[in-house]
């Protein structure tokens, strides 16, 4: 497994992390409520979708590398 490979894999646990933790957050806010889990859960959110957005473009321009 190259480099480039371990950096995209990485890069994608990050992504399913964050998510995880959205999620966690969510279920924080649906018992206990608060604005601050609410908010944790959209930044954990908005920070996978950039993380995939990165990885997707890191992937694409190292293509030819290998």
């Amino acid at each position: 497994m190259n480099l480039r490979s371990v950096h995209a894999m990485v890069i994608l646990l990050s992504a399913a992390l964050a998510v995880l933790f959205g999620v966690w957050c969510l279920g924080l806010y649906g018992r206990e409520g608060g604005v601050v889990r609410l908010l944790a859960a959209i930044a954990a959110f908005a920070l996978s979708a950039g993380l995939i957005v990165y990885d997707s473009w890191f992937l694409r321009k190292t293509r030819t590398l290998r």
